[in-house]
């Protein structure tokens, strides 16, 4: 079992090499959102497209991915993904970074990887002039919500869907 005291991981910038993996990740992110609602249930080339989209990231000065790894093994344990957006035109003027995933393998959660992946985005966010952060999260995991509530985000917004 890991725990705190023999976990040794780095959170550094991801790469065009770390986009494979991050597609993993995300899958098994996928896999867990799908338990939460149907509506998450991933498409067939779904990992290729994250890894194209993760590429992307990577490529951009106006997104990031940012990967926690283990010391001295190398191995993926989570990652941090986002972009910088405009806020609306009709509101007063914000430039948000949208967080579009975070995610950590199940054991590892709860020893700070998933905090360090967040601050490392919010310092990226900051450097890059943006007032706020911004995500969002299923309305059934609560685990993720508690989360992210502790790390200071608040609801604003309820995102319905109404499936034909």
């Amino acid at each position: 079992m890991v725990s705190r005291e023999n976990l040794r991981y780095t959170i550094r910038p991801g790469s065009r090499e770390d986009a494979v993996e991050a597609a993993r990740l995300w899958m098994k992110s996928a896999e867990e959102h799908a338990a939460y609602d149907s509506v998450y249930a991933t498409s067939p080339q779904s990992e290729k497209t994250m890894r194209r989209f993760l590429l992307d990231l990577v490529a951009s000065s106006h997104a990031f991915l940012i990967v926690a790894v283990t010391e001295p093994e190398g191995r993926m344990i989570g990652f941090i993904s986002g972009e910088i957006r405009e806020g609306s035109p009709a509101f007063s003027p914000r430039t948000w970074v949208a967080v579009d995933d975070i995610f950590v393998l199940p054991e590892y959660r709860s020893l700070g990887v998933g905090r360090a992946l967040f601050e490392r985005a919010r310092a990226w966010a900051e450097q890059q002039g943006a007032t706020g952060m911004s995500l969002q999260v299923a309305a059934a995991n609560r685990r993720g919500r508690k989360f992210y509530e502790n790390l200071g985000f608040r609801e604003v917004s309820i995102y319905e869907v109404l499936e034909f």
